[in-house]
């Protein structure tokens, strides 16, 4: 299944951002816990985070990217890329 990155940067204020961002967490532990995160991590700032996932195609990608509580909320902005893993072997 290809894999893709979304890049996410929090455009809210941190009193507004910060609650959303837990739902945000959650929705990556759903994702986990799904089998489809390969990685996740939240830049040390706290102003937005990178993950990786699988998706089918860029349809359902774009379905996982933009269902991110900060997306719904208006407090965050998203870049969707198709990932591709390199062979050292």
């Amino acid at each position: 299944m290809p894999l893709w990155v979304r890049t996410l940067l929090v455009t809210g204020v941190p009193d507004e951002a910060d609650p959303v961002a837990r739902q945000h967490r959650e929705h990556l532990r759903e994702l986990h816990e799904a089998g489809r995160l390969r990685a996740a991590g939240e830049f040390k700032d706290g102003d937005g985070f990178l993950e990786i996932f699988e998706a089918v195609d860029r349809r359902e990608a774009e379905s996982i990217a933009g269902a991110s509580p900060l997306v719904e909320a208006g407090l965050a902005v998203w870049m969707l890329r198709e990932w591709q893993e390199l062979d050292f072997s």
